[in-house]
């Protein structure tokens, strides 16, 4: 069989979690049709050759010793972790290397240091902890797991579009920074984290939500910085992250990014930019004290991630239920807030300055967002009254008794279709009129509709959103005029599963779909597909075919060619040519 046919094999026979990790690691380019699509991505040149460069030590001695026929001495994890990543397959001969991958590996192997592997190296486990270090882990872990918070609050409240190579626009990122006080390349980077954790999922253009996403939203900040950390060594894989815990100890001597680029020895410049990010990582999770590897990491690689939460709760900031209204409008929290107090303040304040003591700021705006988020203005000054523990300033008095009167006084709804798209409506004539005539809305094109209305032919979520970045305090709301929550509006990823895989989950299944719909009914496109494989492969192929009478006939085809409709090869049970009208043929199995 040749290379394509044994890989796709090879990967059909993976159950879905091993092939989860396949995709992951391997990271197919688009969405492949079958297996044999995603065979014959795998064994391009560039893809073979990214895979190459993030193999573990282990793991590339393991594909060296495959290419010189002693597989037989190597870890069994390292060998089927290449099979798992499909640069090895295994047959009754054993372990063997596609050829593709042999002459891509052969010059990269040859510059591998000759060591054992590691992995057998003594683990000798540091039982008491620094508690300076753990201090400064634990700072860090917190600033990190809020920033990560910040960024999905943040996306739930702004649309955020797909923008250049990064995927995130830089009034995006400029917002963000300039609220957690970070420079733009680090925020950018928490949007990297948050995509590859699959808290957003890309849908057309724009970034939604996921289910992931609200439970982090909803967890506490231990359980959000353990699904930090639990990334984190996933990203490593398997026999990656048992290398690591023995290059620790091994060489004790060597900061994390050293040990990193010693458990990944093939690594090139791309890939070693990527360590650079995930030492980087490990900085803002806790993991290393100034390129050093902490406590908290060896925990969390020999998996005792629950020791290591129990060692960062103690010495974590404790949360508050306390704030300090003031007369500005702005909110200060003395300490971390819990996540349940923090959610329902966020609905009608603005975040100011994220860190261990964090500020806020209420506007006309705000309050009109709580509104629409279901809140009412007895339960904001409530909260607000219980939380600050005693009377509120007047000007926040103020400012929600003017909220009541505005909200809902300028509305946002579909339109009647054709070319207007949305309607703006208001019962006061002058603010409409403002509106029509403002010179920064002119892109929007409003027309007089009615004495109460404006339309335009753009979409009311563009329309909503525009006129509240130019301080107009506008509510979306249904055909009914019931008011549209933003935040309902922004949870259209939601239904989308991302714990199990999220869209490769989805990936997989449309694998195993059209894999059954070739072996039971297939179209002309997937025959056509599987033909031409077997032809480019040389590869045998099972037929079964209706005759003139209706009766199925089974044939084993090597096909020599696919031309007008006709395929013509030889029969292998027969010793003869065949000449079998496409038209005819029901299903085909390439083996």
């Amino acid at each position: 069989m040749s290379d394509l046919l044994n890989l796709a094999s090879s990967l059909r026979a993976l159950g879905d979690e091993r092939l989860l990790v396949t995709l992951r690691r391997r990271a197919p380019i688009g969405a492949p049709k079958d297996f044999f699509d995603l065979a014959q991505h795998l064994l391009g040149p560039r893809s073979i050759q990214n895979a190459l460069n993030r193999l573990s030590g282990s793991e590339a001695r393991a594909l060296r010793a495959v290419l010189e026929a002693r597989a037989d001495s190597q870890s069994v994890a390292a060998l089927e972790s290449l099979v798992e990543i499909g640069l090895v397959f295994c047959n009754a001969d054993g372990y063997r290397a596609f050829d593709g991958v042999a002459a891509l590996a052969e010059p990269l192997l040859a510059r591998l240091a000759p060591e054992p592997t590691l992995e057998t190296a003594p683990i000798k486990l540091v039982t008491e902890p620094n508690r300076g270090e753990l201090g400064l882990c634990a700072i860090a872990a917190f600033e990190t797991q809020q920033a990560v918070y910040e960024l999905l609050l943040d996306a739930q409240q702004n649309q955020l579009r797909q923008t250049g190579k990064t995927g995130f626009g830089v009034s995006d990122v400029k917002r963000l920074a300039a609220h957690l006080r970070k420079t733009n390349q680090s925020v950018r980077a928490y949007y990297a984290l948050a995509e590859r954790m699959h808290l957003f999922q890309l849908v057309g253009e724009k970034w939604w939500l996921t289910t992931a996403a609200s439970e982090y939203l909803a967890g506490t900040v231990l359980s959000r910085w353990t699904s930090l950390a639990e990334h984190w060594v996933e990203s490593l894989g398997v026999v990656g992250a048992k290398e690591l815990t023995s290059v620790l100890h091994f060489y004790p001597e060597l900061d994390l990014l050293a040990c990193l680029k010693s458990v990944f020895p093939l690594a090139d410049s791309q890939l070693g930019e990527d360590l650079t990010l995930l030492a980087e990582q490990a900085q803002g999770i806790g993991f290393s004290v100034g390129g050093r590897p902490s406590l908290l990491l060896e925990y969390c690689l020999t998996k005792r991630l629950d020791l290591a939460s129990e060692l960062l709760q103690q010495n974590l900031p404790q949360t508050q239920h306390s704030l300090i209204v003031q007369a500005d409008l702005s909110l200060i929290a003395p300490g971390p807030l819990d996540t349940a107090t923090e959610l329902v303040l966020r609905k009608f304040a603005q975040i100011e300055q994220v860190a261990v003591a964090s500020s806020f700021r209420m506007s006309a705006l705000s309050l009109s967002h709580g509104l629409e988020c279901g809140l009412t203005l007895d339960e904001i000054r409530q909260m607000l009254l219980e939380l600050n523990g005693k009377a509120l300033p007047q000007p926040v008095e103020y400012l929600l008794r003017e909220a009541e009167t505005r909200f809902g006084r300028l509305t946002v709804a579909s339109g009647p279709g054709g070319a207007e798209k949305a309607v703006v409506r208001s019962s006061d004539a002058i603010l409409l009129t403002q509106v029509l005539n403002d010179s920064r809305l002119r892109a929007f094109a409003f027309k007089a509709d009615t004495a109460a209305s404006i339309a335009t032919r753009l979409d009311p979520e563009v329309v909503y959103y525009g006129l509240r970045d130019h301080g107009y305090l506008a509510v979306r709301v249904d055909k009914d005029g019931l008011v549209l929550s933003p935040l309902n509006t922004l949870s259209y990823g939601q239904g989308i599963s991302d714990t199990d895989g999220g869209p490769l989950q989805k990936l997989i299944q449309s694998l195993r779909d059209a894999d059954v719909r070739v072996g039971e009914q297939p179209d002309d496109q997937d025959l056509t597909r599987q033909i031409q494989l077997a032809v480019k492969s040389k590869s045998a192929l099972k037929i079964v075919a209706e005759d003139r009478s209706g009766k199925e006939i089974e044939f084993l085809i090597l096909p020599t060619a696919l031309a007008n409709g006709r395929l013509r090869g030889m029969d292998k049970k027969s010793d003869v040519e065949r000449t079998i009208p496409l038209k005819s043929v029901k299903r085909v199995q390439l083996g």
